[in-house]
């Protein structure tokens, strides 16, 4: 065989083996997502919908179809309306919708594809498969990634869409072609409606547009000049939506976070008020629970020495883009707009931090395995690496801190909106339902009572006067939450005046199931 034939063999070879390790990376994140899948709804149908906020999302996503008001005003304000939009085609179907299933719908593209990006960052970053394939694997399999993407909630849609914008933004800065750059703006203005934390990346994204701008202008390059300013432009568009949409519907364009803030847990956020060591440190340890202390370790060595593993500027500027999320996160948790605690509690805000950490970790191992070429080392450190994940399925002191979380969530108040839900299903002939309860168990109920949405009239807030009441069934809420509380106590201190008309069906320490009176 002639030379030519030799290269083009090798050449073969190594397409070969790329492809392979695409598609098995591929296969084993779609293996890891259906046993997921079926210990979790084998432990519990309902654990999909654990969360309060997965039921939000998911009902939220149904009212666009189903609702006694259908149609755009269901974009509401607070909830980023793109995870609603994508998981509209599968709410449609009320098996998927029930469930909870429709949230695995888009959850697990979302996790294989991050999987794959995060591979693409990783192996152009550290010129290294191998590196690339072991720590795109050991995020996509954590445990707590895994779980959230089983669930209606964002941060998945948020993870992937963060991951594309940083693999874009990689390949605009090595190729220079402006057709990266325009993917990056709506890789990220797609982040931007799934979750506020993406927001912190828009004017990252936009100084870097405009510095290189201002580059072309001085070269005399007017078109790429103009290109470079309409991809900063473009990057705004959501934030500049929501605020549009905000204000042309309730009269106020930060009207969702007025009401982000007021609806807020006030004793945690007294708790951590005014003491930041003490944020710092529940962020420690959620790391730390989440990701394990090698990746931890691993990031924190990558850091301090970034001159000693002589990163270049591409490696330095990813590694930034990726945290800052999370400095945005922490931002608002200082500021009082996002609580955490210590025991697990809303620790999911910091997931995305995970890629941070495994791009960090994946040059911190590079440099070491370049010091430390033993065939023995190198396999003994990968497995240090994913023991935290066998750890959280195998010992219960650790376990997986999301679905701790959620599970926690699934307290027994919601425990008995479900079963008022399946016993108005049971009871239901005809009519309408109001509820006069908080919005989360609220949507509970509506999910469990199986159901059309448009059935439920649901009342959260106090008005004056206050209407008066004609549905067939009625679901009364004797917790009162922030959010319905003046409405609550009206009627719980009124129920004499409903039993005139209602009659008593089934009662419980959180719920009252009344029946109008033929």
């Amino acid at each position: 065989m002639n030379n030519s034939g030799k290269k083009s063999s090798e050449y073969a070879d190594m397409n070969f083996l790329k492809v392979r390790e695409e598609y098995v990376l591929s296969l084993i994140l779609i293996c890891a997502a259906l046993i997921t899948f079926v210990i979790l709804y084998y432990h519990d149908n309902l654990s999909f919908t654990y969360f309060g906020d997965a039921v939000s999302h998911i009902v939220r996503a149904r009212q666009f179809i189903d609702s006694q008001h259908p149609g755009i005003n269901n974009i509401g304000t607070v909830w980023l309306p793109l995870p609603h939009l994508l998981l509209l085609p599968f709410v449609a179907f009320d098996a998927l919708f029930y469930t909870g299933i429709a949230g695995a719908m888009i959850g697990v593209p979302f996790l294989v594809g991050t999987g794959l990006l995060l591979f693409f960052i990783i192996e152009s970053l550290a010129q290294s498969r191998s590196i690339a394939f072991t720590f795109s694997l050991l995020f996509a399999l954590n445990p707590n990634i895994l779980y959230i993407a089983m669930t209606p909630m964002n941060e998945m849609p948020l993870i992937f869409f963060v991951t594309l914008g940083g693999l874009a933004l990689l390949k605009w800065i090595q190729t220079g072609n402006e057709r990266w750059m325009i993917l990056c703006s709506i890789a990220i203005v797609s982040a931007t409606l799934c979750r506020y934390e993406a927001w912190i990346l828009v004017p990252f994204i936009s100084i870097i547009a405009l510095h290189k701008g201002i580059e072309l202008w001085k070269q005399d390059k007017k078109y790429a000049t103009f290109t470079m300013i309409v991809i900063a432009g473009i990057s705004w568009l959501g934030i500049v939506f929501w605020f549009i949409w905000n204000y042309a519907q309730y009269d106020d364009a930060l009207k969702f976070a007025h009401w982000t803030y007021s609806v807020g847990t006030s004793a945690v956020r007294a708790t951590l008020h005014d003491r930041p060591q003490d944020v710092f440190l529940v962020i420690g340890k959620a790391l730390l629970w989440i990701f394990g202390p090698m990746m931890l370790g691993a990031s924190i060595v990558a850091i301090v020495s970034i001159k000693k593993l002589s990163l270049r500027k591409e490696q330095i500027l990813v590694m930034l883009f990726f945290s800052l999320p999370a400095f945005f996160t922490l931002w608002a948790i200082l500021i009082g707009f996002v609580q955490i605690d210590q025991w697990w509690w809303n620790w999911r805000f910091f997931l995305t931090f995970g890629l941070f950490l495994s791009i960090a970790s994946a040059l911190s191992l590079q440099g070491l395995f370049r010091t430390e070429p033993s065939k023995i080392f190198k396999p003994f450190v990968v497995i240090c690496f994913f023991t935290m994940p066998v750890m959280q399925i195998v010992v219960p002191s650790v376990g997986v801190a999301i679905f701790n979380d959620a599970s926690k969530s699934y307290d027994e108040h919601s425990r008995s909106a479900v079963v008022f839900g399946e016993e108005l299903h049971s009871r239901y002939q005809d009519g309408t339902v109001a509820l006069l309860t908080g919005y989360g168990v609220g949507q509970r109920i509506m999910i469990s009572s199986r159901l059309p949405l448009k059935t439920f009239s649901v009342k959260y807030f106090s008005t004056e006067p206050i209407p008066v009441i004609t549905d067939r069934y009625v679901i009364m809420g004797k917790n009162r939450t922030p959010e319905s509380e003046e409405f609550s106590r009206y009627w719980i201190s009124n129920r004499e005046m409903l039993l005139q008309s209602y009659s008593i069906v089934t009662e419980d320490t959180h719920f009252v199931l009344l029946e109008y009176k033929k």
